[in-house]
């Protein structure tokens, strides 16, 4: 299981993924449990709210994989490796990290993170990097948990909103990484890549683009089975009506 937590407001609401795991205590304190593997038979107190994301089984063997990926990305990814985009994991620059996916959040409007809140999550937050001639094209960040054996996207952000950068590179590049993390988690021994959600009847074409992007690489949409505690679905659903982005 994975727990860590975050602000809300002026309160402190605690996220655990994955596992679910009770807790007197979680009666009485904000608490959300989400993705849980391991419902079955097993009363979980809260309000129910499901969702949705994309799943690629890592347990298939790497050519049947890469054969699922639809012909589009396969050639993106090619044309992106003979372009030069160079893609790694590491975890010794969380500045760059932070203030690169915070210029992305900015863009978009939507809430950054911070050197503290990565530094919280530890070990069960790796990145990975695309760059071409030094420069950070992409960057993506994935929740793990390596007994249930699971990859989350967490953070995914790039240069796409630069004028000044090729936006065709970058989708490209932005292909490759994933590529590159799909190979990554499966070598570490990983069961499944999840891709970080997926909206159900999008009407926003940018949104429509996103679901696209994770279905191509020949991945199944399910079902999460996510749980707020009492108290912490009350506030949110008032803090849905104040700030769309909760």
């Amino acid at each position: 299981m994975v727990r860590f937590y975050k602000k809300f407001y002026f309160f402190k609401v605690y996220e655990n993924w994955f596992v679910y795991k009770f807790r007197l205590l979680d009666l009485f304190t904000l608490n959300s449990h989400l993705h849980l593997k391991n419902t079955d038979q097993r009363k979980v107190y809260g309000v129910r709210n499901d969702s949705h994301t994309v799943e690629l089984n890592l347990e298939q063997d790497l050519d049947t994989i890469y054969a699922n990926f639809r012909n589009t990305v396969k050639q993106e990814i090619r044309k992106s490796e003979k372009e030069g985009v160079v893609c790694d994991f590491r975890q010794d620059n969380i500045d760059e990290f932070v203030q690169f996916y915070n210029d992305f959040a900015h863009a978009k409007k939507i809430y950054p993170t911070s050197k503290n809140r990565i530094i919280e999550m530890g070990d069960s937050l790796k990145m990975s990097y695309a760059t071409l001639n030094g420069q950070l094209l992409v960057a993506h960040s994935y929740l793990v948990d390596e007994e249930v054996g699971i990859a989350r996207l967490f953070h995914s952000a790039s240069k796409r909103l630069d004028e000044t950068v090729d936006r065709n590179v970058i989708g490209r590049a932005n292909k490759l990484l994933t590529y590159k993390d799909i190979l990554y988690f499966k070598e570490k021994g990983y069961k499944i890549l999840d891709f970080g959600g997926y909206l159900d009847n999008a009407q926003d074409k940018s949104m429509q683009g996103i679901n696209e992007f994770k279905m191509s690489f020949g991945g199944e949409k399910v079902t999460c089975i996510n749980y707020n505690s009492f108290l912490y679905y009350i506030l949110k659903k008032a803090a849905d009506k104040i700030d769309w982005r909760y």
